[in-house]
C-alpha cells in the first residue's frame, strides 16, 4: 500500500471540508443570461508565485489555524460604501470555522458629511476638521484611508460601534490607533470597561497599539492631554482586531477618488506596512475614466507609480487589479474609455506580476450596465449598484478568489499524488 505524505492527506482534509472541486459557484448566485460567468476568475499574465503564498496562508489557516491573511481594498465609492468588499469579507471570514480575526480598519465617515459602511456606526463629541484626497482646495498629509479628521479640542471622543453581520460577530481585543505621533499630539486611549491594557508605541509607523484582557463589541477613543505642548490630535483611523488567527479585510474607498488620489497620500506605504498585509486589492478607474479627455498613457502613469510604491516597500505582497464596471456618462451614454483602462491593467498586471479581477467582461462588458439596471441591479446614473447589484458583485468576487485557490489545491493534489 502506498504511503501517503502529511500534507496530502492535509489536504484533502481541506478539499472535503471545504467542497472545493464540487462546482464552480460555492455559493447560490442567481443566473443571469447577460453575466459571463465562465470568465468569472482570477487571471496571471505574469509570475502568480505571491497568490501562491496568499494561498499558502489560507492552507495553514485552515488546516492549522494558524498564521494571519491581511488584506486591503482600495478604491472608490464602490469601496466607501463597502457592500460589495462587505460581502467579500463576510465570505472570506465563515468559508470555514476559525478564519474572523476582527473587522479591521474604521474611519468616522460622519464627520465627512458622507455616507458610512453599513457595518458599524460612529458618534463623536467635540469639533473635528476633515480632509479628503478627492478635495483640490486642502493640502494635509494623509494615509492610505484617504481621510484624515483633526480636532483642537482636548474633551473630543469618538466612538464606533460594530452590528452584526449575519453570522460573523466580532469580538476586539486588540486596537491599532493610527495618528500623528507627535510633541503637539494629544495622547489618545480607549476606554475598556475596567478591563487591563497593555500600550506599545511603533511611532516608525505611525500607531499605537492597545491590547485589552476581555473582549470588546465598541470602541471610543478619549483624549488626554499630558504635556503643556500638546494642542492637536491628527486621527488617520483605527484598526480593532482581535489576537486570533484568520483574515482580516480592510477597505478604504472615497467617494470620487481616482489613482491620483491615492497618489497624494503620503503615509500610503507607511499605513500598509503596518497592517502587514499580504494581499491588496485596487479598484481605481471609474473616476479616472469619466471624462471625454480620457487618455490611457496618463491613467497607465499614474497607476504604475502606486504600484510601484506599494512594491519598493512590500516586495512580497500580492497585487490584485480590477477592471471598473461598465457605466454611463452623464446618465446619457455608455462610457467607452473603460475597456481602455481594462487594457491598460493588463499591460500593467504583466509588467509587474499582478494578478486581474476583469469584472468588465464578467458583467457582460460594453453598455451591460442597461442589463443591470433593468434587473434593479444598478441605480438610475448606472454606476452604482443597488445593494441586490453590490452583494452579487460581492459574491462573484468571492467565488473568482475561490476558483484561484480551487486551482492551487488541485496544483498541490496533483504534485502529492492523489
Amino acid at each position: 500500500m502506498k504511503l501517503v505524505s502529511k500534507y496530502a492527506l492535509s489536504l484533502l482534509l481541506i478539499i472535503n471540508s471545504i467542497g472545493l472541486f464540487a462546482q464552480d459557484y460555492p455559493y447560490d448566485i442567481y443566473y443571469y443570461n447577460f453575466i459571463h460567468y465562465k470568465e468569472n476568475k482570477f487571471v496571471y499574465p505574469g509570475d502568480s508565485s505571491r497568490f501562491e503564498q496568499v494561498f499558502e496562508q489560507m492552507d495553514s489557516l485552515i488546516l492549522y489555524g494558524k498564521g494571519n491573511l491581511d488584506i486591503a481594498h482600495i478604491g472608490g465609492s464602490h469601496i466607501q460604501a463597502d457592500i460589495y468588499s462587505g460581502q467579500m469579507r463576510k465570505r472570506l471570514q465563515s468559508m470555514y470555522p476559525g478564519l474572523n480575526a476582527g473587522r479591521g480598519y474604521l474611519f468616522p465617515y460622519r464627520l465627512t458629511k458622507t455616507n458610512s459602511p453599513r457595518t458599524y456606526k460612529t458618534s463623536y463629541t467635540g469639533s473635528w476638521q476633515t480632509c479628503k484626497n478627492v478635495e483640490r482646495k486642502k493640502h494635509c498629509r494623509l494615509g492610505i484611508a484617504g481621510v484624515v479628521a483633526t480636532t483642537f479640542d482636548r474633551t473630543a471622543s469618538l466612538t464606533f460601534e460594530l452590528r452584526e453581520e449575519g453570522y460573523v460577530d466580532y469580538d476586539i481585543n486588540r486596537v491599532k490607533i493610527f495618528y500623528q505621533i507627535d510633541s503637539l499630539s494629544y495622547q489618545p486611549d480607549i476606554d475598556t470597561k475596567g478591563f487591563k491594557k497593555h500600550y506599545a508605541v511603533n511611532d516608525s509607523l505611525g500607531y499605537l497599539q492597545i491590547d485589552v484582557d476581555g473582549y470588546l463589541n465598541n470602541i471610543k477613543l478619549v483624549l488626554s492631554k499630558t504635556d503643556s505642548l500638546q494642542k492637536r490630535f491628527v486621527f488617520y483611523g483605527i484598526s480593532v482586531e482581535n489576537d486570533d488567527s484568520g483574515i482580516r479585510y480592510h477597505a478604504f474607498g472615497i467617494n470620487g477618488a481616482s489613482l491620483p488620489s491615492f497618489l497624494k497620500c503620503a503615509l500610503f506605504e507607511q499605513h500598509a506596512e503596518a497592517l502587514d498585509l499580504d494581499l491588496i486589492i485596487i479598484s481605481l478607474g471609474t473616476n479616472d475614466a469619466y471624462t471625454t479627455k480620457f487618455n490611457p498613457q496618463y491613467y497607465y502613469d499614474n497607476y504604475e507609480k502606486l504600484i510601484q510604491r506599494i512594491r519598493k516597500r512590500m516586495p512580497e505582497t500580492a497585487i490584485l487589479l480590477t477592471v471598473s464596471n461598465d457605466s454611463y456618462m452623464y446618465r446619457r451614454y455608455p462610457n467607452k474609455n473603460t475597456a481602455l483602462t481594462g487594457k491598460e491593467i493588463m499591460r500593467l498586471a504583466e509588467k509587474y506580476d499582478c494578478g486581474v479581477w476583469d469584472f468588465y467582461q464578467i458583467m457582460g462588458g460594453f453598455n451591460s450596465s442597461a442589463l443591470w439596471y433593468k434587473e434593479k441591479l444598478m441605480v438610475s446614473d448606472r454606476i452604482h449598484f443597488s445593494i441586490n447589484g453590490y452583494l452579487l458583485k460581492g459574491d462573484l468576487f468571492f467565488n473568482a478568489f475561490l476558483k484561484s485557490y480551487d486551482n492551487h489545491l488541485l496544483k498541490r493534489q496533483l504534485s502529492s499524488g492523489l
